[in-house]
């Protein structure tokens, strides 16, 4: 157990997949996780676990792990394990129901939804199978957020999810139904693993509709390219974790190693903090300061800051307040500091490191075109999507922009709530 409880503290604090073996080395059982460390600790630390929970943890003697990108990825992953292998303790392998599938149906109005394997129909959609209807749930859950769909065949009676504006009512008029099918559509390509072709059709589309002056249109699509991004950042099937179980590590590195040679730092940073000012016309204004270690997120080094400045909105003024107060706390110095922003933002950035007589690189990235600002040229930088440096600074500037509005929006519900 002493063995085992070394091994806990060197698993990773990200999403992946976990794999108990007994003394044999027989896989008993496969997890996921968006935090493999606490998922696996848990099993540990519980007093209460349940019988049969209690017998599978006497028998791990071995633990394995793959790290993913995404909770999505890891989802998707643990279905293709546990599919593949069969271990002793999960679901699948311990009942004698078929196989859990995500269904698309073929009707005229297509359906999404969970079901056993059904007898093959033409035009029918199945992903799977998955480990349990939690699990295909999850799937569901996060892909409704990006694409709205139904699985309601009532056309009189507007279901919940119309009012949550997760079901896009298919049945209200012609047009509502051919957006619906292009969700669909978009939906199958997801599930089979082609978000980079996906990722390239939303685009064409959304500056088709800009290119139209159909503006609310292009908002809407460049949302779901976003949020896809977000979710499944660049995107991996799982034949491809398991072909290459260091997959995360791997490009990671290569990364940090581009982005090195991008700026031309004199070693790979291993600490980036990134910073974004969120506020609503100089209201309830927060600052976010987030954290990659080796190319990471460091979730436990994340910080928040209340803006205390108080005189007539100015994002410089806020973002220098939240510099100065950062490195007033002897917390561990960056490597590399990303700012939310153009040239304007990394300006003030600067000079307030080098005020507080700092060396540390600063950078800045501007949302509109994604360039890069640096300090040493005059032009900011454009790189293709493609580009491995460009993805890492887009990803901690993005993480480090939904910390920032995340507090903001607590802060104003709260102020909400004293009315």
């Amino acid at each position: 157990m002493d063995k085992i409880k070394k091994k806990i503290k060197d698993l990773p604090d990200s999403p992946g997949i976990y794999k108990f073996f007994d003394h044999s080395r027989q896989l008993i059982y496969i997890g996921k996780s968006i935090s493999i460390k606490k998922r696996v600790s848990s099993y540990f630390s519980a007093k209460i676990l349940g019988p049969k929970t209690n017998f599978m943890v006497k028998e791990i003697a071995h633990i394995e792990y793959i790290k993913v990108f995404s909770e999505f990825e890891a989802l998707l992953l643990e279905a293709e394990l546990i599919k593949k292998y069969k271990p002793f303790f999960n679901t699948v392998a311990k009942d004698d129901k078929s196989p859990l599938y995500i269904k698309i149906t073929a009707d005229k109005i297509p359906q999404v939804t969970v079901a056993r394997q059904e007898k093959y129909q033409k035009g029918l959609f199945l992903k799977g199978p998955f480990p349990s209807t939690k699990t295909a749930r999850e799937v569901l859950r996060i892909i409704r957020k990006i694409f709205q769909y139904c699985h309601h065949k009532n056309p009189k009676k507007p279901c919940l999810f119309v009012n949550l504006g997760l079901c896009p009512y298919p049945y209200k008029s012609k047009e509502s139904l051919t957006s619906y099918l292009k969700n669909i559509g978009n939906i199958k390509k997801l599930l089979s693993g082609k978000s980079k072709l996906l990722i390239r059709d939303l685009t064409s589309q959304m500056k088709k509709k800009a290119n139209l002056l159909k503006f609310e249109d292009a908002q809407r699509i460049k949302k779901q390219i976003e949020n896809l991004q977000y979710i499944r950042t660049t995107y991996h099937a799982p034949a491809e974790f398991l072909k290459q179980p260091s997959l995360v590590d791997d490009l990671v590195m290569l990364k940090l190693e581009s982005l090195k040679s991008l700026l031309s730092l004199p070693k790979i940073p291993r600490r980036i903090e990134c910073y974004d000012i969120s506020s609503l016309a100089g209201n309830f204004a927060t600052g976010s300061m987030v954290v990659f270690t080796n190319g990471q997120m460091d979730k436990s080094q994340y910080r928040r800051f209340r803006i205390k400045f108080t005189t007539k909105p100015d994002d410089y003024q806020m973002l220098r307040e939240v510099l100065e107060r950062r490195f007033k706390n002897n917390w561990q110095i960056p490597d590399l500091i990303i700012i939310d922003g153009g040239r304007g933002q990394l300006n003030v950035a600067k000079s307030t490191v080098s005020k507080l007589k700092l060396t540390i690189p600063v950078i800045s990235i501007a949302k509109r075109y994604e360039q890069i600002y640096t300090h040493s040229k005059i032009l900011p930088i454009s790189l293709p999507k493609e580009n491995l440096a460009r993805q890492l600074v887009e990803a901690i500037r993005n993480e480090a922009h939904r910390f920032a509005l995340s507090y903001h929006q607590l802060i104003r519900s709260k102020a909400l709530l004293k009315i």
